[in-house]
């Protein structure tokens, strides 16, 4: 059921869209850089270079046919690319099972930019 949000129309709730393979319950993404500084004789930086730019993606959710390998691969759904290009590759998979709970399965990916 979809939820009624009362009040800043503008604030998103939940999350859009299904990942393959899983019924989502959490999604983050982060986007990092290395920083190469280049200081005068006074210590004071004078100029700065971003390299390396990366998203990271965290995925949770109950398992229904999830079958990434780290390394392939994958399409993020509802992730934010930072305005990188380049696809996301698997580089962690976790699957869990208990006696009281639906299994779950969790995964992380690595967007690099530029790199297909």
């Amino acid at each position: 059921m979809a939820a009624t949000i009362i009040g800043n129309q503008n604030l998103a709730f939940g999350i859009g869209s299904d990942q393959s393979g899983m019924v989502i319950q959490s999604i983050s993404s982060s986007a990092s850089a290395d920083a190469v500084e280049l200081k005068n004789k006074s210590g004071d930086v004078t100029a700065v270079v971003f390299r390396n730019k990366k998203v990271t993606y965290s995925v949770e959710g109950a398992y229904t046919s999830f079958s990434g390998n780290v390394g392939a691969l994958i399409t993020v759904s509802n992730g934010s690319n930072y305005d990188l290009s380049g696809a996301a590759y698997v580089t962690e998979i976790s699957r869990n099972r208990s006696a009281d709970n639906f299994e779950t399965v969790s995964f992380t990916a690595v967007r690099y930019d530029g790199i297909s």
